[in-house]
Order: C-alpha cells, then structure tokens, then sequence
C-alpha cells in the first residue's frame, strides 16, 4: 500500500475516533481519491469483460459515487486491507447491478440476470489477456499521491461542464442526482462524466511519473 493511503486513512480513522464528522468528511475524499485507480481494477475484476466499455465505466462512477457516500458511514475496519475487501465486495454487487440493467434495457429474455456470476466465479480461470489487465490496472494503484494536492491540481484542468460533473461523482451524487443539479440529459451527463474521469485519470498519471 502507498504511504499517502495509509496516511489519509490514519486521518480517517482518527476523526471518526475523535467524532470529528467534518473533518472525517475531509479524510474520506482523501481515501476516495486514493482508491480511484485501484476501483477501475477491482470493478474490472469483478465483471472479467462480461461488461462492455460503457457499462464498465458505470460501474467504475457508482463504485465511486457508494464509496463517498455510503461506505464512509459502512466501513466498520481500520486497516486498507479491509478497505480493499469492502470495495471489492461494493464493486461486486454493482457490476451485478449493472449488467441486470443493461440487460433489462435490451431486453434480453430467457437467461438468468445472474448469468455469469455464480459462487463458482473463482473456481474459472480468466483468459489471460483479462487477468494481466486487472493485475496491472489493481497494481498501478499502488503509486499513491496527496489526494488535495492532486486535485487541487487536477480539477482545474478538465473542462468546465466535465469538472462540474466529476466534483458531483467525488461527492458521491448519482447520474440522476447530476442531471437534476446540472440540467443535463442522461446521454450529456453520462459522457461528461466518462469523459472527465478519462481525463482524471490521464492527469494522474501524469502526477504520479
């Protein structure tokens, strides 16, 4: 684990100690950030290319958004080893969520929602290609940075409607939740998100080398 996670989630745990729910609010955003590169890795995990690119970045935004939001008031644990297997269980249930959607949307009829998904998951090996992609995106969270320091670095630099939605998916709001506050469509609210988390993650890239 990278000494800033382990630091900011020491931050965490010691408001949630002190019952400091600001400043555990500003301890959170600091672990979500943290996270940001290991939860595109778990959700890719969890769903091994059952979903497709657009379904696979919904998935990364609600993980996301349920981190911020709900886990923060979950999270029972005091070590990232916990925090990992909270986040990979979230990102579990979400592609599931996601798949029944899209399966309901293309209206599919005959196969289980839960097609895919049974307790045997971890008996069947993925194809190769798709474990080394999710052994490198989990393992390139590793490089860990001062989550403020990034964004205050970062968030200035996407486009101003991507910024609005991307800050709204930090704070954990949903698609539904931005296209009400922002006045967006489904279609316009999505693609700024996926598009600012795209350029989010280039830029913390570029941070982290």
């Amino acid at each position: 684990m990278g000494r800033h996670e382990a630091e900011h989630l020491r931050r965490f745990l010691d408001a949630r100690a002190r019952g400091d729910a600001a400043a555990m609010r500003r301890g959170w955003e600091e672990v979500v950030i943290d996270l940001f590169d290991r939860v595109d890795g778990l959700v890719y995990a969890a769903h091994r290319g059952r979903l497709d690119e657009r379904e696979h970045e919904d998935a990364v935004a609600l993980s996301l958004a349920r981190i911020s939001e709900r886990l923060i008031h979950t999270f029972q644990g005091t070590s990232m080893g916990e925090l990992v297997n909270a986040t990979a269980t979230l990102a579990r249930g979400i592609c599931i969520d996601v798949q029944r959607a899209s399966v309901r949307r293309r209206r599919h009829a005959g196969a289980s929602l839960d097609a895919g998904w049974g307790a045997d998951l971890e008996d069947r090996p993925a194809p190769a290609w798709e474990a080394g992609e999710a052994t490198r995106r989990f393992e390139a969270a590793g490089r860990g940075a001062d989550a403020q320091a990034f964004l205050d670095w970062a968030l200035p630099q996407l486009q101003e409607r991507r910024r609005a939605v991307v800050e709204l998916t930090l704070h954990g709001a949903e698609l539904p939740e931005i296209m009400q506050e922002l006045g967006l469509s489904r279609d316009n609210a999505y693609q700024l998100r996926s598009r600012g988390l795209k350029d989010l993650r280039r830029l913390k890239e570029r941070f982290d080398a």
